[in-house]
């Protein structure tokens, strides 16, 4: 046969035969999908500036502490005496740090030149009332709700009841439905909120007992102050007998206000105040209707362009309140 005619021969065979070596070919296995990576929770804020500080500053100032199931960090600065003339404990406020520049770090800073320790607590971030109030108003899933409307009735039997076949949402997404978003009471929220906070002052308390340097006084920085003097309201401790307020400010939707909750203590406070307003004022007439004679209001200078300036007065203010206090006020054993 010549070669002409070999090739067509040739290209009919190969055609014939592509089919059956496309059947023999193997077939791969499919893929199996990577397991979903594992997502940490997301940090609050406040657990941030934690992170944040221990990173920066000596290991020999932080101090883990716990309250209830929570742990959190406290900055511990000794006195620069041989006895320390009493103890500090700082709360500061909404969205601060416990080295927040404002106030918190100057106080915690500064008074141990003058004898006095200090430590200042990590507050957890703030309740936010607009937050809870939306999740407690918010609809159902609106997903959940379709892929429910939609669903197919039982198949019903002799042999019982069968599952129904997947809506069209549910077998084209290949995920469940999502749940809906359990409702938020704003009440418990905001009482959870008060004792996680409250469980980190006594936390406080307690570490500055060990220490053992009293008299220990409450300072508190803007809501701070607020949580502060609710503390001692609520708890009534019989080692703190003193409390100081610096630009005192209520949290948003937390009941009760600062002056009714000061109105149930007897102590001795000192209420420093930037711009005295309307809240300050119902604190004043607050402490003059229940007698306090502990109470007294002190007006700190504003030095606008010059906020080192207006720090020192306000370290300057606090150490001078502080020095006049008997020693016997401190509410210790020792003094008792």
């Amino acid at each position: 046969m010549s070669s002409p005619a070999l090739l067509p021969l040739c290209l009919l065979l190969l055609g014939l035969a592509a089919p059956v070596l496309a059947e023999e070919a193997p077939t791969p296995a499919p893929e199996t999908p990577a397991a979903p990576a594992a997502v940490a929770p997301a940090l609050e804020r406040s657990q941030e500036q934690q992170q944040a500080l221990m990173r920066q500053l000596p290991a020999e100032q932080q101090k883990t502490l716990q309250a209830g199931d929570e742990s959190f960090l406290a900055l511990l600065m000794p006195a620069a005496r041989a006895k320390a003339a009493g103890t500090v404990v700082l709360v500061p406020g909404d969205g601060e740090s416990a080295d927040w520049p404002n106030v918190v770090a100057p106080v915690r800073q500064q008074l141990p030149t003058f004898g006095w320790q200090t430590i200042s607590l990590s507050l957890p971030d703030p309740y936010d009332p607009v937050v809870a109030i939306e999740q407690d108003t918010a609809p159902a899933d609106t997903d959940a709700q379709a892929n429910s409307e939609q669903a197919a009735p039982p198949v019903t039997g002799g042999s019982g009841t069968a599952p129904a076949a997947p809506t069209q949402a549910e077998a084209g997404s290949g995920e469940p439905a999502q749940a809906a978003v359990a409702p938020v009471d704003p009440e418990a929220a905001a009482n959870a909120q008060a004792t996680r906070v409250l469980a980190r002052i006594a936390a406080g308390i307690d570490l500055a007992l060990q220490q053992g340097a009293s008299p220990i006084v409450l300072v508190g920085h803007g809501t701070g102050a607020y949580w502060a003097a609710r503390y001692l309201a609520e708890k009534e401790p019989a080692e703190v007998k003193q409390l100081v307020l610096i630009d005192a400010r209520e949290p948003q939707g937390m009941p009760p206000r600062l002056d009714a909750t000061m109105g149930k203590t007897d102590l001795q406070i000192a209420d420093l105040v930037h711009a005295p307003g309307a809240a300050a004022q119902r604190r004043k007439e607050r402490a003059a209707q229940k007698a306090n004679k502990g109470y007294r209001q002190i007006d700190l200078p504003v030095i606008p362009g010059d906020r080192a300036a207006e720090q020192e007065q306000t370290v300057r203010r606090l150490r001078a309140w502080l020095d006049r206090l008997p020693p016997a006020a401190s509410g210790s054993p020792a003094a008792s």
